[in-house]
């Protein structure tokens, strides 16, 4: 039962973006990348026995939303910006980091930090409601692997599962709210 609730919103959604957009590409990447999602979260229900299975998940989940919003080399400031941020994170985050978690963390904040650089890009090369969206919704969803992270490698965040749960579930909205 906790699973069902666990992935129930995800799944709600995924059936949402399939059943408005009939197959397109687009919708058919954030469908796969929400299953994903949701394979990552039953991960971490267990995550005793399977937190890198979940992460590695969540990584493949952001990959497909990175090539929904689309590869190209543009907005190379913002890709360095975002870059700059990547190292920070490693340098603040790395000391709690020990064995082979450390190289899987470091591959999970690229795939966070791509999928916001690439969803911001698409943002400011079109400015329509969808890409807003994609935008916001990457942005909330690196805030809730900011905060958990924080909370597991750091030092205690109040309130760290809701938190974590509020902004998760939000940013899954409104990337999906960008198919739609």
């Amino acid at each position: 039962m906790k699973a069902l609730l666990r992935c129930l919103p995800v799944i709600v959604l995924i059936t949402r973006i399939l059943e408005s957009q009939n197959g397109n590409d687009f919708s058919l990447r954030l469908g796969a990348g929400m299953g994903f999602a949701a394979a990552g979260d039953l991960c971490q229900l267990y995550k005793d026995e399977h937190f890198t299975h979940g992460v590695i998940c969540f990584g493949i989940a952001y990959c497909l939303y990175t090539v929904a919003f689309g590869l190209k080399v543009d907005h190379t400031c913002l890709a360095a910006l975002i870059g700059l941020m990547a190292a920070t994170g490693c340098y603040v985050i790395n000391p709690g980091i020990h064995g082979v978690t450390q190289p899987v963390a470091l591959a999970y904040l690229l795939m966070v930090l791509l999928m916001v650089w690439r969803a911001v890009a698409w943002w400011k090369n079109s400015r329509h409601r969808n890409s807003s969206c994609a935008m916001y919704g990457a942005i909330i969803l690196a805030m809730s692997n900011i905060i958990l992270s924080t909370h597991i490698f750091q030092f205690p965040v109040p309130h760290s599962p809701l938190l974590v749960t509020s902004f998760y579930y939000t940013g899954q909205l409104l990337i999906a709210m960008s198919a739609l």
